[in-house]
């Protein structure tokens, strides 16, 4: 059995040849750009060739000059659609294209909307050179992911190189595939071959170093962005509220900082006090409102560990203030 001192003391060669990978593996072919729709926000299709594969994506592009970017990351069974009338929103009201991948295509041995994790973080920090390759005029890049993007996004901030991004949001995402392996055969039935399909083929007991390169927990000291903020309901049933308490311990063990938003009960966007659930709900909105105070300059990113609690149920909101016109649990 290997034990979990040795799954990581083999993660330094391992991350020194992803490295290397990481800076050839894409290839950008055209793109037909759509005209923009009533919201003033063009959806641009992408296509890039990654690990040899068409990876599809799009990016939404409110025009106007490049000055920062956001690259979103979709859960599990969608596609860089997931959200899409929120993402153009965003992209109205900060001004700043979001940029989100399929995690592989139609076409790909890698099918979109499957476990493809290992394909997706390719796939997401691929997209972003290659986009910031054409603005290089970018100052941040904020990485947002959610539910099975929480984990995508996270072992893109793990493998990409220093400097890709500066802030890694992850909202009730998975820190761990050993976990989600478990978990799974009670939300889908297709989940947990997915995921073994993803790790090599094998269950955790037969490969764990598989499945510790795949758990951003396990890879919290290389998580290379100037701060972490993790948020989610503690009425999540499909990743569970303790996962980002993992993600939490984890990070700052190593002395990484975080922030972390603990969403009991918030509103909804037609103004109702819901609990934080899983989905669009109020830990996903205030999710996208940390990505807005990131770009504004608003949200604490400095002074040590943050730690926010939204319970409007109970008359409580520590968040710091929503920004202009944004629907935020609070």
């Amino acid at each position: 059995m290997i034990t979990l001192m040795r799954v990581r003391s083999r993660f330094s060669a391992i991350f020194g040849a992803v490295l290397t990978s990481v800076a050839a593996l894409v290839v950008a072919m055209p793109a037909v750009s759509a005209e923009p729709d009533g919201s003033g926000v063009g959806v641009r299709p992408v296509t890039l060739i990654v690990d040899g594969e068409e990876a599809t994506g799009r990016v939404y592009e409110p025009g106007g000059p490049v000055r920062d970017l956001i690259v979103a990351v979709h859960g599990y069974g969608r596609g860089s659609e997931d959200f899409g009338d929120y993402l153009v929103g965003l992209a109205r009201r900060t001004g700043t294209p979001v940029l989100a991948m399929d995690q592989r295509s139609a076409v790909s041995g890698w099918r979109t909307g499957e476990w493809n994790v290992w394909a997706g973080w390719r796939d997401t920090v691929a997209a972003t050179q290659w986009y910031r390759g054409e603005n290089p005029g970018i100052g941040r890049t904020v990485l947002w992911g959610w539910s099975q993007g929480g984990i995508t996004s996270g072992l893109a901030a793990a493998y990409a190189p220093p400097g890709t991004f500066d802030y890694w949001v992850d909202t009730f995402g998975h820190a761990d595939s050993f976990s989600a392996w478990l978990k799974a055969a009670l939300l889908n039935g297709n989940m947990r071959a997915q995921i073994e399909r993803d790790a090599g083929g094998c269950a955790p007991v037969l490969c764990p170093q598989a499945y510790a390169e795949r758990s951003p927990a396990l890879l919290a000291g290389r998580i290379n962005v100037r701060r972490t903020l993790l948020v989610h309901g503690t009425d999540d049933a499909v990743v569970p509220y303790p996962t980002t308490v993992e993600m939490r311990t984890a990070l700052a063990l190593s002395g990484k900082p975080v922030s972390v938003y603990t969403v009991v009960s918030g509103r909804d966007p037609d103004g109702r006090v819901v609990p934080g659930f899983h989905g669009p709900s109020p830990a996903f909105f205030e999710s996208g409102c940390v990505v807005e105070r990131l770009l504004l300059g608003t949200e604490p990113v400095t002074g040590g560990d943050h730690d926010y609690l939204i319970d409007l149920a109970r008359g409580v909101d520590t968040a710091p203030p929503a920004p202009p016109n944004a629907v935020c649990a609070g």
